[in-house]
């Protein structure tokens, strides 16, 4: 996320589906208890 790529482009990177990336950015929001309207990519770039 933090190379500003796409889920396709991820998923094509590590061989996965772009629902799998979808699943996975999710399951981080849910982790670190972040609103869907938070952009995850700014929130990483500011960390």
């Amino acid at each position: 996320m933090r190379l500003n790529l796409s889920s396709k482009d991820i998923a094509s990177l590590l061989n996965i589906s772009p629902k799998s990336v979808e699943i996975n950015r999710y399951r981080l929001r849910k982790k670190i208890a972040v609103d869907t309207k938070v952009n995850l990519q700014e929130l990483i770039a500011e960390i």
